[in-house]
């Protein structure tokens, strides 16, 4: 009898712990919440810097569209990003397909462009050991045109992502981006290429070119060493890429290639889009 009701006494303890396990999760006045993990970590990568404009290499005051100077188009360089990326999950967390990915980056967006290889007649004169004229000669020279740009900027980003196919990594990425350039400057330099045993002839005092540099023993004139004049210090672009989500344990690399299409210019003066392809990787940790 003592065992019959012992025995009735430990079923009756076990469904009173059990009712009360359901009464805790369906109990409408204590919810059940779900614990959502903070996906954030490094991102990292590599940008192909495209500039689209048409530069006058050495533009008339007041006239730069019948300056008959060379034109600089459409450079290209390598630049880079790093920084901070967050995802926040999108919906049910086990069965989200999408999210939201933000990132705060520090990049770069350079440009080299160039224009060279003709030959035009010159007179070139010819000086002795103490620099007094000896002769003058006309002579074929060529020249190399080049600017560089200096683009950097800290950068804000929030792109929408979504995996469209089930049981898939495979993700799609749009959204908006917007900079903030910390330098955007220009250096515009002519060199002599040839003849090789030449320089240029530094112009008198009070010519009005009193303001141009010169480097390489006077065989490159630095036309422009500055900010780029009424540039913007705010870009606006728009991001299109795709990704791939590679698991491992409670972290996660995602590498990914993007278009990041510059829709602001980067000066009022002329059209100048800034617009880079950028290849890299997200690396995030659950936390």
């Amino acid at each position: 009898m003592r065992i019959y009701l012992l025995t009735i006494a430990i079923l009756l303890s076990l469904f009173s712990i059990d009712t009360n396990a359901q009464d805790e999760l369906e109990n409408p006045l204590m919810p059940y919440q779900e614990t959502r993990p903070i996906f954030i970590g490094p991102v990292f990568g590599y940008n192909r810097s495209m500039h689209s404009v048409s530069l006058k290499t050495f533009a008339d005051e007041g006239n730069v569209n019948t300056d008959p100077c060379p034109t600089f188009d459409n450079g290209q360089s390598n630049g880079f990003y790093v920084g901070f990326t967050y995802e926040h999950i999108l919906g049910d967390y086990k069965n989200s397909n999408s999210s939201i990915i933000a990132r705060v980056m520090y990049q770069t967006m350079p440009s080299y462009l160039e224009i060279g290889g003709d030959e035009y007649p010159s007179l070139v004169t010819i000086v002795d050991a103490d620099g007094n004229v000896v002769d003058e000669q006309i002579v074929n020279s060529s020249t190399l045109w080049t600017a560089e740009v200096d683009y950097s900027m800290i950068t804000f980003e929030a792109v929408y992502k979504i995996n469209p196919f089930e049981g898939n990594n495979l993700g799609f990425t749009i959204g908006p981006t917007f900079d903030y350039a910390l330098t955007k400057n220009l250096d515009q330099r002519m060199k002599l290429v040839t003849p090789r045993n030449a320089q240029f002839k530094r112009p008198e005092p009070g010519t009005g070119y009193d303001y141009l540099e010169y480097a390489d023993n006077d065989r490159t004139i630095i036309f422009f060493n500055d900010e780029i004049p009424n540039s913007s210090a705010f870009r606006f672009g728009m991001k299109i890429g795709i990704q791939y989500e590679i698991l491992m344990g409670r972290m996660y690399v995602v590498p990914g290639i993007q278009y990041n299409f510059g829709i602001t210019n980067l000066t009022s003066e002329e059209s100048w889009r800034v617009s880079p392809i950028q290849a890299g990787f997200d690396i995030r940790f659950s936390i």
